[in-house]
């Protein structure tokens, strides 16, 4: 989970703070620069694998530090960083969202923190339009924290917070509706306007936020203490009212060909790092990528220490199941909670450290979030007398629709898919057979790739189809208009890929002869 830090290096971040101390001169950028400074180490212990960003702007944006590991980069930039002008948060988080798209893309969470002086710099109609001028939602999953060095009883704050919550909502709206993450940001204003109260502040915003997720890797009688990087989140699932939270003990329920298991949509993807296994205080400290030494220069005490110290040298059951998936091509099927699944694979870094670890995706909670392989809590051991035929599975998989699968290697398939079900749907009731044939089939391709929000777009489709039907259509038309609409988008059958729609049954004909 990326961050990108936000620092305004507007002439208002500038202002001398009053203290107690007459001999050094301390401004609201020096505060800033404390708490970030903070921010990392703690980074440093609780998170190390986190990748910061440092951008800075006043009316315009710059990106002072790319993303990056090497937090001691970023500390000594804070020391020479040039003031600028005025304050503009909307030119900034364009700029952090150019930034992030080209770095992470679209699928990838990210954090930022917006560092500001607590002002807006306008009224309140130019704060009315600095709200309307918002490059937000984005188009990636995000979360803002906003981190005001101002003092709480500051007209100037109460002025601004508008603002600063529409930011907020707005950010974590993609979160909610892309992820199913229900997380969200939050302002974090400190006590008082003092460094200690700034960084008071940051260090709860690192404790709420990024803090550290341990929870026990089992399979049979073996079992290992694990760390999630990044940490879970709770999550929801739509048509679900539930919240689902991952339990403390992840379950190893069964092991799958990675050609069988495709690419189901995942929510998110943890790295699953085991806890170090050495008699050092400072485990987590000492984790890390070592520097080989060169041949023959390090001593035999210095090898041990560095045995112990790297957990890939250590006996350890992720070490033995890193191994057997890597060499099998296999995948694990893990339960995470109740009605909630996901997989562990084989992982390696695409770097020049090549570091090894498993590699955990959450799925979508519920037991069709793969719906090609059945119901995840009916799989079972395959029985070795009987030809089984390999997956995805197609057993129960005899539609009375018939008709070719859907293939979408081009966006102009996909359109011409969704227009031949429109075409069905004007010609009814004449078409009424047909059309169901094409929902039945459009509906088998979308859920088997996890394309959930086409069946959402064709029945708001067909909704509009059924309002501008002319006033001299039948009766039957805006019935099975309407019945195919929900039907697409019924949330106990929404995800069942064995579920048929069927045409509502009509009979207008004995209706009128019965008067």
């Amino acid at each position: 989970m990326p961050t990108a830090i936000l620092l305004d290096v507007s002439l208002s971040m500038s202002r001398p703070v009053p203290t107690s101390d007459t001999t050094e001169n301390i401004t609201r950028l020096t505060i800033a620069s404390a708490a970030i400074n903070t921010f990392l180490d703690y980074l440093s212990i609780h998170a190390k694998l986190e990748y910061v960003a440092l951008i800075t702007f006043s009316s315009t944006y710059e990106v002072t530090v790319p993303f990056t590991r090497d937090y001691d980069s970023i500390k000594a930039k804070l020391g020479h960083l040039e003031e600028g002008d005025k304050t503009c948060i909307e030119t900034a988080l364009s700029g952090v969202n150019q930034l992030i798209l080209g770095e992470w893309g679209y699928q990838t969470l990210v954090q930022t923190i917006l560092i500001t002086d607590g002002t807006c710099g306008v009224g309140a109609i130019g704060r009315n339009r600095i709200i309307q001028a918002l490059p937000l939602p984005p188009s990636f999953p995000s979360k803002i924290h906003i981190l005001p060095i101002v003092s709480p009883h500051d007209s100037c704050l109460q002025h601004a917070m508008p603002l600063y919550q529409k930011i907020v909502d707005l950010a974590s709206s993609t979160v909610n509706n892309s992820t199913g993450n229900i997380n969200r940001g939050a302002i974090y204003c400190p006590d008082q306007l003092s460094a200690a109260a700034v960084v008071t502040a940051m260090t709860k915003l690192c404790e709420q936020q990024y803090q550290e997720f341990w929870c026990t890797l089992k399979c049979g009688q073996l079992e290992t203490k694990v760390q999630l990087f990044p940490a879970p989140q709770p999550a929801s699932h739509e048509g679900l009212a539930a919240t689902y939270t991952i339990s403390n003990q992840i379950h190893i329920v069964g092991f799958l060909q990675q050609q069988d298991l495709g690419t189901p949509i995942a929510i998110s993807k943890h790295l699953i790092i085991p806890q170090p296994q050495t008699n050092n205080n400072n485990n987590r400290e000492n984790y890390g990528s070592k520097t080989p030494t060169k041949e023959g220069s390090s001593s035999e005490t210095t090898t041990t220490e560095e045995d112990n110290t790297d957990p890939s040298k250590v006996p350890n059951f992720c070490v033995l199941l890193h191994g057997a998936l890597k060499v099998e091509g296999m995948a694990a099927i893990v339960q995470l909670g109740p009605e909630w699944w996901g997989t562990v694979s084989a992982w390696c870094e695409a770097s020049r450290a090549r570091r090894s670890c498993l590699l955990l995706a959450v799925l979508r909670p519920g037991a069709s979030a793969a719906p090609w392989l059945g119901p995840l809590d009916q799989l079972g051991p395959a029985d070795e007398s009987t030809n089984a035929e390999a997956f995805p599975v197609r057993s129960w998989r005899s539609y009375s629709g018939g008709g070719s699968g859907c293939a979408w290697a081009r966006p102009h398939a996909l359109l011409a898919d969704v227009q031949k079900v429109l075409r069905h749907a004007r010609k009814l009731p004449d078409k009424t057979q047909h059309l169901y044939k094409e929902l039945n089939r459009l509906r088998r391709a979308a859920i088997s790739l996890g394309f959930s929000e086409l069946l959402t777009s064709v029945g708001g489709a067909l909704e509009r189809e059924c309002a501008a039907l002319p006033s001299s259509a039948p009766p039957e038309c805006a019935l099975q208009l309407a019945h195919a609409a929900a039907a697409l988008r019924d949330p106990r059958t929404a995800l069942d890929i064995k579920h048929t729609l069927q045409p509502l049954a009509t009979n207008f004909t004995v209706t009128s002869m019965s008067h």
